[in-house]
């Protein structure tokens, strides 16, 4: 029994090592050819808007239409909801014009959805070796260690790009090595890593699932990440002046860290783990 046990933790931990394998795999040729075909840096900033982005609301609108089972808001609840995401919004947007408050605020908001992707990593490869059942928010101190130091790894990589070496230079008068090209590069791998991931993780459970109920599962995929980029082609196309506001990173940026805490909401805490455990959810 013991042995079976043990065989069933294995095959579900190469599962879960094959689905990393597989997300990256599918971010690293896409970005490689990329790279091949538009060696510019500006000229991949357009990809970033035109197809990245898009997929990212999508993963955006997807889990917030996953969430409105378990957050149920009155007419009033949802009222103020409304009106404090819009004064969020028109702060956010202030501060991004003000050269001594941006980095003060840029910097932690992007710490805050690396975070939410380092999280839902581990979150996913728990899931593969739970039957693909998501489970709540650990919260065990090993945990969130390793989530934690993954999260500072992200951050030193954007500050050793020009952007981010610029930045630091300006308020801290530090002068850090440039090892990687720019952040929306940067940007594009991870949120595309995030974005394939629970997309590959969604067509595994609808593979588990009885037919009819998987194709209705694989037939929202398609719509959730299909409308956002048609609509942000359309928008590229008619209405310029528009996309460039709708499509940039910054705005993506406010809702991403919005989607984090929500998410985070709605899987609330599970007992706490030891860090041994913490270790072997890796």
């Amino acid at each position: 029994m013991a042995e079976d046990g043990s065989q069933r933790v294995e095959a579900a931990r190469e599962v879960s090592v094959n689905h990393r394998v597989r997300s990256l795999a599918t971010v690293a040729t896409g970005l490689a050819v990329l790279h091949a075909l538009v060696p510019e840096a500006a000229a991949r900033e357009t990809w970033l808007t035109l197809v990245v982005l898009p997929i990212g609301y999508g993963h955006l609108l997807g889990g917030w239409l996953f969430a409105g089972s378990r957050m149920r808001l009155t007419g009033l609840e949802a009222a103020f909801a409304g009106a404090s995401i819009l004064s969020l919004l028109c702060a956010y947007t202030w501060a991004l014009q003000v050269e001594t408050v941006r980095w003060f605020v840029l910097v932690p908001m992007l710490l805050i959805s690396a975070w939410h992707i380092v999280e839902n990593d581990l979150a996913l490869a728990r899931a593969y070796r739970n039957g693909l059942r998501l489970r709540p928010l650990p919260r065990g101190a090993g945990h969130h260690a390793i989530v934690l130091a993954a999260t500072g790894i992200l951050g030193v990589l954007a500050i050793a790009t020009p952007t981010g070496a610029y930045y630091l230079q300006l308020y801290f008068d530090a002068r850090p090595p440039i090892l990687l090209t720019t952040i929306p590069d940067l940007a594009t791998a991870v949120l595309m890593v995030h974005a394939i991931s629970w997309i590959f993780f969604f067509l595994d459970r609808a593979s588990a699932l009885p037919a009819l109920r998987a194709t209705r599962l694989r037939r929202r995929l398609f719509w959730l990440h299909g409308l956002p980029l048609g609509a942000n082609a359309m928008l590229y196309a008619c209405l310029p002046a528009i996309h460039f506001y709708i499509a940039s990173a910054t705005l993506y940026l406010f809702w991403s860290v919005l989607h984090a805490f929500q998410t985070a909401l709605v899987r609330r805490t599970q007992p706490r783990a030891s860090a041994s455990a913490a270790l072997a959810w890796l």
